[in-house]
């Protein structure tokens, strides 16, 4: 059985970021980004079709309650993998109590983010993937 591509969504806001995560991620061929948002109200709004695989989320957009988010993704997307991108020592431990599967702080190098996505997209079954 051939293995699909990994379904991710990103949560980011516009910008230099946004747009190096994308370049980083587009290299990935096992990756297809399948939705995109610049605010965390937008992710709950999708198109109920979309099965992300992957969340990448910005811990300080307006309006993020992180771990209330991180719960509902996880209740919408059961198998859901998330990463959030943190500024500060505050943001990466509210991250991790919030149940985040990976945290990474800002300014990261290429090599420590698809180090990051490559082990949790390891871990198997990915949403899509399950029997």
């Amino acid at each position: 059985m051939e293995k699909r591509s990994t379904m991710a969504v990103m949560v980011v806001q516009a910008g230099p970021l946004r747009s190096s995560i994308q370049a980083l991620m587009n290299t990935m061929p096992q990756i297809q980004i399948v939705a995109e948002a610049k605010e965390v109200s937008a992710l709950m709004h999708m198109d109920p079709q979309i099965r992300p695989d992957l969340v990448l989320l910005e811990a300080d957009l307006p309006g993020n309650h992180l771990g209330e988010l991180l719960r509902q993704i996880n209740e919408r997307w059961t198998g859901t993998r998330s990463i959030v991108l943190v500024d500060n020592e505050a943001q990466r431990l509210m991250a991790e109590t919030a149940g985040a599967d990976a945290v990474i702080f800002k300014g990261f190098r290429a090599a420590r983010f698809v180090e990051a996505l490559e082990r949790l997209l390891a871990v198997e079954p990915l949403v899509g993937e399950r029997s």
